[in-house]
């Protein structure tokens, strides 16, 4: 859901009414748009579009980053899965290509701990910049995607965190989630609706959103990350290929600033 801000002059202007009159039109407008970005374009076995790919696909998946939550190293992605048929489905492995080895080496997904410390560094970022000036309601709902599934574990859960690689995680891809967090040791665990924690089930007629921050060095020979290949597997064992927009045209956000210029963003 998409959240807005109001400049204004102090917040001892905000009333009840003015404020149940902006929460049910930010409820509103996240309605209105339920895509993240731009959809999705199927790719057959050679990484070409495919239409005959396209009509074989029982979800509809979108892209867009978040800029609000964005920063020069740390780009938040939120994904819309659409399920336009009469039937759950069911995402069982979700496996992720930046375009290249270098880029799918460089970049790194933060987990655990240092998930948690990302989104309370922006949101009190985000809070600096709007303070006494805005209502920034997208800070609530960061501060609940991410920390909120916090309590379903135990503090010594909690303590860990760090930086999987995608080549981390294709390795493990291989063993269940569950072996996996038994046997090794600080394996990464994705929580709540983050892109990662698979497997994850869409409603017949409606859809789920999930998200990413994506963690990207200071290289200046790094290129911009403008689109992402998905790959994804369904209960069904059937296995689809879609590549993604992570940049939403007309909404440059801070992500990659020193390698992105202005209009880069713009493309996918």
């Amino acid at each position: 859901m998409p959240f807005i801000s109001l400049w204004m002059r102090s917040p001892t202007h905000l009333t009840k009414p003015f404020v149940a009159t902006l929460l049910l039109f930010a409820y509103t407008a996240g309605c209105a748009h339920i895509a993240s970005g731009e959809y999705g374009v199927s790719l057959d076995a050679t990484g070409k579009p495919s239409s005959t790919e396209s009509q074989a696909t029982k979800l509809r998946i979108s892209a867009g980053e978040k800029t609000r939550m964005s920063s020069l190293y740390f780009g938040q992605i939120e994904f819309t899965f659409e399920n336009p048929t009469g039937e759950w489905i069911t995402v069982e492995r979700v496996a992720l290509d930046f375009g290249s080895a270098k880029n799918n080496q460089a970049v790194l997904f933060p987990w655990g701990a240092r998930l948690d410390n990302w989104a309370a560094a922006t949101i009190q970022r985000n809070a600096v910049r709007d303070a006494n000036n805005a209502l920034a309601l997208e800070l609530l709902a960061a501060g609940g995607a991410v920390a909120g599934s916090a309590g379903r574990h135990a503090p010594a859960a909690r303590a860990a965190g760090g930086f999987a690689s995608l080549a981390a995680l294709t390795a493990m891809s291989a063993t269940h989630a569950e072996v996996r967090a038994e046997t090794a040791e600080n394996a990464p665990i994705f929580e709540g609706s983050h892109l990662l924690n698979v497997p994850f089930d869409v409603p017949p007629g409606l859809f789920v959103k999930r998200w990413l921050v994506v963690n990207t060095p200071a290289d200046p020979s790094l290129s911009c990350l403008t689109s992402v290949v998905m790959t994804y597997e369904l209960s069904d064992k059937t296995s689809h290929r879609i590549v993604l927009g992570i940049r939403n045209p007309g909404a440059a956000g801070e992500w990659q600033a020193n390698v992105c210029s202005p209009k880069t963003p713009d493309r996918l």
